[in-house]
């Protein structure tokens, strides 16, 4: 165990080296005391002593009620102001509100988006500026401000280095499949797909009209079996390494490494599915492929609905510079661009100093729930094993269907085996069970945990 001193030293590292490597910036708020003190398991007044020190070393510095943000940043690595920053200056418009705020106002209320409410209004009402006018309303200029701040994002949530250049965005996961399925149908003749089993459905649906051939490769406790892959080869192979769904298991180290032997060998390209993964502020995470990209085996995948819900949802492709320059010859084919309202909004929201303390209260709360939700599995079935982690939104069990109170199936409890290949007569009674619990409010939790407590005094 460590001691006090050892944890306070690693905090302070922590942040020191977040800030030192760019990923936190001048002007970004930190974290809450309470938030801080609930991640490292340690007293408030110890990550107060933290803060202090921060801020002794110039680092940092508190204002009160807002908390601590960083005013230190190497040389060359503090960015020009950002839109969020300028729109919370601008004083209220007495003219009339631009379509913008109209549109805006409207998304404020729509329950399927997660981003503060309160950033959402004050960013409608600083959008009538000109000077906000000339960047927002230009695809070109909000697409190359979004994908800037994508990278920021990704750095902070999974350790990742990526450039804007060597990314495409797109409105959902149907459509960036649909560019890399088709310009990799446009190279190769008959093309062969490896796809987990199971896997969302969707997947292997889209790629079959694309007329791939789709074999399914099984998924245990260490991810996809990369024994079983064909030793024809195949074009490409859709994987979950961080974090698996709906089976919720990591690739392991030596699967991590014969994959990408495999594809090197065979020349394919790996789908790296990161959709499912999210922050983990000062502590490890399960790590992606690679840390840095482009890779030219690697096409990495990741959309932004776990963070701003899917009311706003941007689907990141990154890739080589080649594939990269292929994919845009197939942007025709989407249905939908991602509006430039969308993206102004998203860019300035990343960008903007309280952006991580509410991606890290938004991890908090995940972790809340999941504790929760492992109290209602606990008292079920005492000793249950699951797979998933505290930063996963959902996690996976096993027990007979018929052990589920029959209002929970289909509605919160989902049969892993409707995303299989399995035949139906094959599939065992006894099977997955996926709980997406970050879906949920606390309230109904708590209330699918009384109705697992009511079904659990009933069997004994």
């Amino acid at each position: 165990m460590q001691s006090k001193q050892a944890i306070k030293k690693q905090i302070i590292d922590d942040i020191s080296q977040m800030i030192f490597s760019g990923i936190l910036k001048r002007g970004d708020f930190l974290p809450s005391i309470r938030i801080m003190s609930d991640r490292y398991n340690v007293s408030r007044g110890t990550v107060l002593v933290v803060y202090k020190t921060l801020e002794s070393l110039g680092y940092i510095q508190g204002h009160e009620r807002s908390g601590y943000l960083v005013i230190s940043a190497p040389e060359g690595r503090d960015p020009q102001p950002q839109i969020g920053k300028t729109a919370e200056k601008q004083p209220p418009h007495s003219e009339k509100k631009p379509p913008v705020t109209a549109a805006y106002q409207s998304l404020e209320r729509h329950n399927r988006t997660q981003l503060p409410k309160h950033f959402i209004r004050r960013w409608c009402l600083g959008s009538s500026s000109p000077q906000l006018q000339t960047g927002w309303n230009r695809w070109e200029v909000s697409d190359k401000r979004l994908k800037n701040s994508l990278c920021r994002f990704i750095l902070i949530s999974r350790g990742i280095s990526l450039l804007p250049e060597n990314m495409v965005l797109s409105s959902g996961m149907q459509e960036a499949l649909l560019l890399i399925g088709a310009s990799v149908a446009s190279t190769r003749q008959q093309p062969t797909i490896l796809v987990e089993d199971p896997c969302p459905l969707h997947v292997r649906e889209l790629f079959r009209s694309l007329n791939f051939r789709v074999l399914p490769i099984a998924v245990d406790q260490q991810g996809i079996c990369v024994a079983d892959f064909p030793a024809a080869g195949a074009d490409l192979i859709f994987t979950s390494p961080a974090r698996q769904f709906p089976m919720g298991v990591s690739l392991s180290d030596s699967r991590r490494h014969t994959l990408y032997e495999w594809a090197c060998r065979h020349n394919a390209l790996i789908i790296e599915n990161d959709c499912f993964a999210m922050l983990g502020f000062g502590q490890s995470v399960t790590p992606a492929l690679r840390h840095q990209y482009p890779d030219p085996h690697i096409i990495y995948l990741t959309h932004l609905a776990e963070l701003t819900g899917s009311g706003i949802n941007v689907c990141c492709i990154a890739a080589s510079p080649q594939f990269i320059q292929l994919i845009r010859q197939f942007i025709p084919l989407l249905t939908s661009d991602t509006n430039p309202l969308t993206s102004a909004l998203l860019s300035s929201f990343l960008d903007s100093p309280h952006f991580m303390k509410y991606l890290t209260g938004r991890l908090q709360a995940r972790q809340q729930k999941l504790a929760l939700a492992q109290e209602g599995i606990q008292q079920r079935w005492p000793g249950m094993d699951y797979d998933g982690s505290e930063n996963s939104g959902f996690l996976t069990f096993h027990t007979g269907i018929r052990q589920l109170p029959e209002g929970l199936i289909n509605r919160y409890f989902f049969p892993v085996d409707i995303f299989r290949l399995v035949p139906q007569e094959k599939r065992q009674a006894r099977a997955g069970i996926i709980y997406p619990f970050d879906l949920l409010s606390f309230a109904e939790i708590e209330k699918i945990n009384l109705q697992l407590q009511d079904a659990s005094d009933v069997c004994y």
